[in-house]
C-alpha cells in the first residue's frame, strides 16, 4: 500500500520532480530525429509527425513555467494555448492522412480534408488576429469550442471509419495512438474541472503518460513505415533489373535469328550457284544479294546506339537515387515501349509514317532526360494529311535526328528547339526537321579540331537504306540539308527535308 501512495504521490507531482521534463525532452528528440529522416526519405508523414511531436512538447512545457517560473510573465504561451491546440490536431491529422493509404484508397476524402485544413487555418488565423485587434477573444474562445472542435470529432470518427476498412499493418497502432490519448484527454478534462493549476499539477500525469505511450506507438509505426518505403526500393530496383534482362535476352535472340538466316541464305546462294546456268545463277544471286543486305540492315537498325542506352538508362537510375519512383517509372516504361517498337521494326521491311513518328517523339522524350527537359520539341502534321498511309523504311528519320541534337544543340548556347511538321505541297508529301544549333558549317569546323577524328556512318547508310527502298519499290524518296541563316549571314540552325 506504500508503495503504491509513493507511486501516486511521484505522478501527482510531474512538474515538480522533473517527469514532465523528461516526456519533453523525449518529444522534441523524436521531433529532431524525424525531421533528420523527412530530409532524407522525402516522405511527408515523417514531416508532420515531427511537428506534431514538437506542438505536443511545447505544450507540456506551458505548465513547466507556469510551475518554476511563477513571478514570471508567460503571457506568450497562454495566449499561444488555442493556436498550439489547433495546430496539433491539424498536424496530427495531416500525419494519419499521410502514413496511411488514404491518397489512393480514398482520393476524395484525401482532398477535401487538406481543403478543408486550408480554409479553416485562414479562418482560424483571421480570428486570432482579431483577438488582438478589437479584442476578440471570446469569439476566438466560441470558435474553438462552437466550431471547431465539434466539427473535427465528426471528422474525426469518419477517419476512424474508414481507417477500420484499410488493409494496413500500422493502422494498429495509428488507431491504439488515437484511443489511449483521447481516454487520456477525457479523464483529465473531467479530473480538473474547476479544480485550477492544483488541478493540473495533479492530474496531468495522466495525460503526459498517455501522450508518451501515443508518441512511441506512432515512432513504431513509423519505423514500420520506413521499412516498407525500402523493400518498395528494392522491388522497383529489381523490376529495373529485370526489365534490363528482359530487353537484353529479346536483343539477343534477335542477333541470332538474323545471324541464323544470314547463314541460311548464303548457303542457298552456293546450293544454286553450283545448279544453275550463269545468267540464272547471276541473277539469283543479285536477288540474294538485296535481301543479305537487307538483313544486314535490318540487323544494324536493331542495334540501338550503346552511348543512348547507357545514357537513358542512368538518368532513370538517377531518379531512383533521388526517390522520384513515379519519373523512373514513367521513362522506364517509355524506354521500354521505344525498344520494343524498334524490335519490332526490325522485322519488318517497311511501316507508315505515324509509326515512324511515334518512336520519333518517344527518343526525344527519352534523350531530354539528358538536356534536363531543356530541349523544346513539337510533331505537327496538316490534317489533310494521312501519314498512316505513307510507308517509309523504319528509323529513317532516327539518325537525322540524332545528328540535330549531338551536332547541332548541344553544341549551341541558345534555347535548344526541334521542330517536326508533315505538309503536302504540290502533290508530295514533305517533312520539315528544323533545329536551331549552330549549324553544319560550325560542326564541321569543330570536328576538324578534334585530334580524334571519327567517320560518321549514320547518315550514309540512311542514304544507302533509302536509295535501297526506292530501287525494290519503284519509289523517288529524297531528301536535302538547308542551312538557316539570320538576316547578318549568321546561322540559325538546320532543316533537313524529305519527299515522299
Amino acid at each position: 500500500m506504500f508503495q503504491i501512495n509513493e507511486m501516486l504521490q511521484i505522478l501527482q507531482n510531474s512538474h515538480y520532480n522533473g517527469i514532465a521534463w523528461g516526456i519533453t525532452c523525449i518529444l522534441f528528440y523524436l521531433s529532431i530525429y524525424h525531421l533528420i529522416i523527412y530530409f532524407k526519405a522525402k516522405d511527408r508523414f515523417f514531416l508532420f509527425y515531427s511537428v506534431y511531436a514538437f506542438i505536443c512538447a511545447l505544450n507540456i512545457l506551458k505548465y513547466i513555467k507556469n510551475v518554476f517560473f511563477e513571478n514570471m510573465d508567460y503571457s506568450i504561451l497562454i495566449h499561444l494555448h488555442y493556436p498550439l491546440q489547433y495546430a496539433s490536431y491539424i498536424f496530427f491529422a495531416l500525419f494519419v492522412l499521410e502514413i496511411l493509404p488514404f491518397k489512393t484508397k480514398y482520393p476524395v476524402f484525401y482532398k477535401n480534408v487538406y481543403k478543408y485544413v486550408i480554409i479553416l487555418s485562414i479562418l482560424f488565423s483571421l480570428i486570432v488576429i482579431g483577438r488582438y485587434a478589437f479584442d476578440g477573444f471570446t469569439i476566438l474562445w466560441g470558435f474553438y469550442f462552437y466550431f471547431f472542435t465539434p466539427l473535427s470529432l465528426v471528422i474525426t470518427i469518419y477517419t476512424i471509419f474508414l481507417i477500420l476498412k484499410i488493409e494496413e499493418r500500422v493502422k494498429h497502432y495509428i488507431l491504439l495512438g488515437m484511443i489511449i490519448i483521447s481516454f487520456a484527454s477525457l479523464s483529465v478534462a473531467v479530473l480538473t474541472v474547476g479544480g485550477g493549476i492544483a488541478a493540473i499539477n495533479k492530474y496531468y500525469s495522466i495525460f503526459y503518460i498517455a501522450l508518451l505511450v501515443e508518441n512511441l506507438l506512432f515512432t513504431y509505426a513509423l519505423s514500420i513505415k520506413q521499412r516498407e518505403v525500402i523493400v518498395d526500393k528494392i522491388n522497383l530496383q529489381k523490376k529495373y533489373l529485370n526489365q534490363l534482362i528482359e530487353n537484353e535476352i529479346i536483343k539477343t535472340r534477335q542477333n541470332k535469328q538474323l545471324a541464323k538466316e544470314l547463314k541460311r541464305k548464303e548457303k542457298e546462294i552456293k546450293l544454286i550457284s553450283a545448279k544453275a546456268e550463269e545468267e540464272r545463277i547471276a541473277k539469283l544471286k543479285s536477288e540474294f544479294d538485296s535481301e543479305i543486305q537487307y538483313l544486314h540492315l535490318a540487323s544494324l537498325q536493331s542495334q540501338m546506339n550503346p552511348h543512348f542506352i547507357f545514357n537513358a538508362l542512368n538518368s532513370i537510375k538517377v531518379f531512383l537515387i533521388e526517390n522520384n519512383k513515379e519519373k523512373a517509372v514513367f521513362y522506364l516504361n517509355k524506354f521500354s515501349k521505344l525498344i520494343r517498337k524498334i524490335l519490332e521494326s526490325s522485322r519488318v521491311e517497311s511501316h507508315n509514317l505515324e509509326e515512324e513518328l511515334e518512336i520519333i517523339s518517344l527518343y526525344l522524350s527519352i534523350e531530354n532526360i539528358r538536356f534536363e527537359e531543356e530541349i523544346q520539341y513539337s510533331i505537327e502534321k496538316e490534317p489533310a494529311v494521312t501519314i498512316s498511309k505513307i510507308k517509309v523504311p523504319p528509323l529513317i528519320l532516327q539518325p537525322f535526328v540524332e545528328n540535330a541534337i549531338w551536332h547541332g544543340l548541344m553544341l549551341s548556347p541558345r534555347e535548344k528547339k526541334i521542330e517536326v511538321k508533315v505538309y503536302e505541297e504540290a502533290g508530295t508529301i514533305k517533312i520539315s526537321l528544323r533545329d536551331n544549333g549552330i549549324g553544319r558549317k560550325a560542326s564541321k569546323e569543330l570536328k576538324q579540331k578534334k585530334s580524334f577524328k571519327k567517320e560518321s556512318v549514320g547518315l550514309k547508310m540512311t542514304g544507302e537504306r533509302l536509295s535501297f527502298f526506292n530501287q525494290k519499290n519503284s519509289l523517288n524518296y529524297s531528301y536535302e540539308f538547308i542551312d538557316l541563316k539570320a538576316d547578318d549571314g549568321n546561322s540559325v540552325g538546320t532543316e533537313v527535308r524529305f519527299n515522299f
